[in-house]
């Protein structure tokens, strides 16, 4: 359901299918004054050796699609990119039960940073989601939405910044969101993370 609505409506999207554990992993800072730019990337079953990385452990090898976002993910019809994430992941054979998991990472060492840096990445996994909400991808009172903002650089839980219990209460009652600030989750099925 899920993939065949993205390939109708963002036939530019590019699906990569994987049945172990992913790694995402963003390039953007670390290579932005070197020759050969790179961005978000996706390794698996392997994680990168050179950079942190968000991890999303998949021990019963269920079949999952993913997609890198960027720059032209999501335009205003005049052409300018729209907010987004780094990436989505979500079962390849998705029905109305099924979980879709956006995340986004922010690569900051100083837990000085931390209420800035996640309160932008809260920011990009909500209008992600809403881009795809919108659009019929998926529907909200029946797909779980989970939203992850991760700080590979740090360990959890990320100081000077937290999330009260009854906002993510409503946020999962009114909204079937789950919002959590991690480095990793684990997929157990077609329908449940572990976050």
């Amino acid at each position: 359901m899920i993939r065949t609505n993205i390939s109708r409506i963002y036939s530019h999207h590019i699906l990569n299918e994987y049945n172990e554990n992913i790694f995402v992993v963003d390039y953007t800072e670390k290579t932005k004054f070197e020759t050969i730019r790179r961005s978000v990337e996706i390794f698996s079953p392997t994680p990168p050796g050179d950079n942190s990385y968000f991890s999303l452990f998949n021990n019963n090898k269920l079949i999952v699609n993913s997609i890198i976002f960027d720059n032209t993910s999501f335009t205003y019809t005049n052409g300018n990119a729209k907010s987004q994430c780094e990436n989505t992941c979500f079962p390849k054979f998705s029905d109305e039960k099924s979980w879709i998991l956006f995340t986004e990472l922010k690569y900051s060492s100083k837990p000085l940073n931390n209420e800035n840096n996640l309160k932008k990445a809260i920011k990009q996994l909500f209008k992600t989601r809403y881009h795809y909400l919108q659009s019929g991808i998926f529907r909200k009172n029946q797909n779980t939405s989970y939203l992850i903002a991760s700080l590979p650089l740090q360990r959890e839980p990320f100081s000077n910044f937290s999330l009260t219990q009854v906002y993510l209460s409503s946020l999962k009652t009114k909204h079937n969101i789950i919002l959590r600030l991690k480095n990793s989750v684990e997929v157990i099925n077609n329908s449940i993370i572990i976050v």
